[in-house]
């Protein structure tokens, strides 16, 4: 039997990790060069090649990618075998990135199973898009929650599946139910997500089809700040129902109109090869 390096992997992996070598050298605290010869000497014992190097850095390989994906494995356990011996227990992490306009309602139930889990360390990272699609695909997440749906291909590292839709619908802080035609004529306006958004899209759409003019107040690219302006002015809000799910229940809001047809798709984003963590999967199956 030939037996892996596991030194030669481990430089491999914090060289993926760290996004270079300038910087894998730096954490290791050896020369640059060192961390070059070590990769190319696993690279040799594998025989293949895993990395295209050039001026502006590095790009992984197929192989590479696979080599990556059972580094981050092997790494991983490696640690928890520590954990267990030390706190007496395994402890795995689960890394989910979450878009920043991601209703925060939504996320804790989406994320109910991971954070029941007390065998499970959960790490979320919220922020922009193309920096968390980077990570994942360096292998830095487990997973991507999303409200738009990404263009995916077959050629692509990624993939994303649909699992969870929610109502969309107008609420305001005042009590009284109005009919969709009264909105139009609604001094004090309506805010409305994004104008990308697919969703502000239907709601004009629904309008326009009504013959009815909506005064727009404006766009808002963040969920939490649409619930803000429904609590605090009297201007009506179309927002995902359950960005205001408490809200609701506490009669702090109210539902002028639910739209019928007219529902938020959320999206799961992972790699489409690898390993899957498991609780990536029951986030799927739920």
């Amino acid at each position: 039997m030939e037996w892996l390096n596991y030194h030669h992997l481990y430089y491999f992996w914090v060289v993926c990790k760290e996004g270079g070598f300038s910087k894998a050298a730096q954490k290791l605290h050896i020369a640059q060069s060192a961390v070059s010869l070590q990769i190319s000497t696993l690279e040799d014992f594998l025989g293949q090649k895993l990395m295209d190097r050039g001026p502006r850095g590095f790009k992984l390989t197929e192989a590479g990618q696979i080599a990556l994906d059972q580094a981050e494995v092997i790494f991983r356990q490696g640690n928890e075998l520590v954990q267990y011996f030390r706190v007496g227990k395994m402890q795995t992490s689960f890394r989910i990135g979450a878009l920043g306009s991601l209703s925060k309602n939504l996320q804790l139930k989406l994320l109910s199973s991971a954070i029941k889990d007390r065998s499970l360390e959960l790490i979320l990272e919220v922020g922009d898009p193309n920096v968390l699609l980077a990570r994942l695909i360096n292998y830095q997440l487990d997973g991507v929650l999303s409200d738009v749906a990404f263009p995916a291909s077959e050629a692509e590292p990624l993939t994303q599946l649909e699992i969870a839709s929610e109502p969309i619908c107008l609420v305001s802080r005042r009590p009284h139910r109005q009919h969709l035609k009264v909105i139009s004529n609604e001094e004090l306006g309506v805010y409305l997500p994004s104008k990308s958004s697919p969703t502000t899209s239907a709601v004009l759409e629904h309008f326009r089809a009504e013959q009815e003019l909506l005064r727009i107040r404006g766009y808002i690219d963040d969920i939490a700040f649409l619930r803000l302006l429904a609590l605090e002015t009297d201007s009506l809000v179309v927002i995902p129902k359950i960005g205001v799910r408490r809200e609701l229940e506490s009669k702090e809001l109210f539902v002028v109109h639910e739209f019928k047809k007219i529902r938020q798709s959320y999206f799961l984003i992972h790699r489409q090869k690898g390993q899957r963590h498991p609780t990536l999967t029951k986030l799927i199956r739920q």
